[in-house]
């Protein structure tokens, strides 16, 4: 029987998603038929010419409501922008040897539902998702995950009993 440590098991093993790469001149109108069509929620903006392969940005389905709020109802001009003046540039990403550990960490302290992975070189690999963590950890605790009621501590709003 194995055991499972989050602070020894690697991030990779977590079922990470394969990333979608777009070049920072792709519209946003494009990046979002990509989103849809592959049914994911982030793609990674990554560099052409000089900086190949160098991650740029992340543009996720938040980035997307952002642009659309901040657009007006007419604004058709904004599904032609480059995603490049939309992702988010500030990333967090981890190394692919990064523990389980640091990977929900990470994810749970900024908010994150997309985070990428990074080879050695700085080149994002994959992109390990919530959707992945929950499904890597209900693979190793089936009985406590399924046997667990809607409401585990239910709080009554008024006294029981007599």
């Amino acid at each position: 029987m194995s055991f499972l440590s989050l602070s020894t098991e690697s991030v990779s093993t977590a079922y990470p998603d394969q990333p979608l790469f777009v070049t920072p001149t792709s519209t946003v109108g494009e990046v979002l038929q990509l989103l849809r069509a592959q049914q994911t929620g982030s793609v990674l903006v990554c560099g052409d010419g000089t900086d190949e392969g160098k991650l740029l940005g992340i543009f996720t389905e938040r980035d997307a409501l952002k642009c659309m709020a901040a657009a007006s109802a007419d604004d058709k001009e904004v599904m032609q922008k480059p995603v490049s003046e939309v992702m988010s540039t500030e990333i967090t990403s981890l190394p692919a040897d990064a523990s389980m550990g640091e990977a929900i960490k990470t994810m749970s302290q900024g908010g994150y539902r997309h985070l990428p992975i990074l080879d050695d070189d700085g080149k994002p690999t994959s992109v390990e998702t919530v959707y992945g963590i929950v499904h890597y950890l209900v693979d190793h605790f089936p009985q406590t995950i399924y046997n667990l009621p809607p409401n585990p501590r239910p709080i009554t709003s008024e006294r029981e009993g007599a």
